[in-house]
């Protein structure tokens, strides 16, 4: 036996139908907002956030190893950090701007559990500490940048990212000189 929808239960599904249509419709104008530049590809947008954060890392962790360390060969290295980094991470910053990428607003998780950390150590035990992650990261970076200039797909990213990679083999070289054990 078949039974009719009275008029109110079609009314209830039609708008039922209806919200979810929008839900999607919504979902769809969120995902097209969210890829601002639809010419940059995916991986060298997360190249951009990346070095981004890794750039501010290194700024912040340079100033705490300036403050922490206990080898004037650390302190120095931290100061470099700060040197060197700053002008990157702008210059980044503008290409992000340019490239309608929001930059990311701190160092994200993994450096920022990595600076805590090392923010609890003080002499030798942070000189050992620093120059490790130092180390770690440099060796990331560098492969991260490498990786870029040579697949990347946007010509001003993958520029950046090959003027830079002399900048990197030096601080890896650098960092490896520090107080290890």
């Amino acid at each position: 036996m078949k039974r009719r929808l009275g008029g109110a239960a079609c009314a209830i599904l039609l708008l039922a139908g209806c919200a979810e249509t929008q839900k999607a419709a919504d979902a769809t104008m969120a995902a097209a907002k969210a890829q601002v530049n639809p010419t940059l590809s995916t991986s060298d947008a997360a190249f951009m956030t990346s070095a981004a954060r890794g750039g501010m890392a290194e700024v912040q962790m340079g100033q705490l190893a300036q403050r922490n360390g206990r080898a004037a060969s650390v302190r120095t290295f931290g100061q470099k950090m700060v040197t060197d980094h700053s002008p990157v991470n702008r210059e980044l910053m503008a290409l992000a701007q340019q490239k309608q990428i929001t930059p990311p607003g701190d160092i994200g998780a993994e450096h920022r559990q990595t600076y805590e950390q090392l923010a609890e150590l003080r002499g030798s035990a942070f000189d050992h500490a620093y120059a490790q992650a130092m180390v770690k990261d440099h060796q990331e970076d560098l492969q991260a940048f490498q990786d870029e200039a040579a697949n990347g797909t946007d010509p001003e990213v993958k520029a950046f990212a090959e003027r830079h990679v002399p900048v990197l083999q030096e601080h890896l070289r650098m960092a490896q000189q520090l107080p290890r054990r």
